[in-house]
């Protein structure tokens, strides 16, 4: 399910709740209730807004048990993107032969933002095991400098036009963001992510790719 469609539902409930307890104790002379109807109430809206809180902290914990297996074991189709720092043109094919981790994110997504610091410090340690991380956004590069403290500094960070993304990724990216992919060195799809992850769970996906050494220290 879409994590940012959740976020704006619980923050709705959380309003919700709160405006029918204020709504409730308004004419009171204390805030608070008076009588069992006004009492049950204002009990029933304060579950509603501890519920939706639990579920608006859920939606910014990465989950690290949150892995979908594409299946697809495919060839990764390849798309244009432009890098943040000096809006120079690329492409994914340009990483055969390496490890990818294709990460699509957006400044609008807390779960993102969280990750970030993550696949940065991945893309440090396995960058001479031959791993590329690739986070990318379809917003444009102005947005994304407006977020320059958070932009991972090792990744390749890019951005693009979601108008040119092929198939899957354009169906999957339609269930929000963060999605991140695993590429093995021959370019097929190996493995999609839904929701954001922490390092030991993206370096759990990856060091099978990267070879029998990396993978049994």
């Amino acid at each position: 399910m879409n994590m940012t469609l959740i976020a704006i539902l619980a923050v709705f409930m959380i309003g919700l709740g709160i405006g029918f307890i204020y709504f409730v104790v308004r004419e009171n002379e204390k805030p608070l209730p008076q009588g069992g109807v006004q009492w049950a109430a204002v009990g029933l809206s304060g579950l509603l807004v501890i519920f939706s809180g639990f579920l608006l902290a859920m939606t910014f914990v990465p989950n690290p048990d949150r892995e979908v297996s594409s299946g697809l074991d495919e060839p990764a189709a390849n798309f244009p993107f432009r890098l943040v720092s000096d809006e120079s043109e690329h492409d994914l094919a340009e990483y055969e032969g390496k490890v990818v981790l294709l990460n699509f994110w957006a400044t609008w997504c807390a779960p993102c933002l969280e990750e970030l610091p993550d696949l940065d410090r991945l893309q440090q340690n396995y960058d001479d095991d031959g791993l590329v991380v690739v986070t990318i956004s379809d917003e444009t590069r102005e947005q994304l400098l407006g977020y320059s403290d958070l932009l991972p500094q090792h990744t390749v960070s890019g951005f693009f036009d979601i108008g040119v993304l092929p198939q899957p990724y354009a169906r999957t990216l339609a269930t929000g963001r963060p999605i991140s992919y695993v590429i093995d060195r021959e370019g097929y799809l190996r493995r999609y992510i839904i929701g954001a992850g922490n390092y030991a769970f993206f370096e759990r996906l990856i060091k099978p790719y990267l070879g029998n050494t990396v993978a049994t220290r």
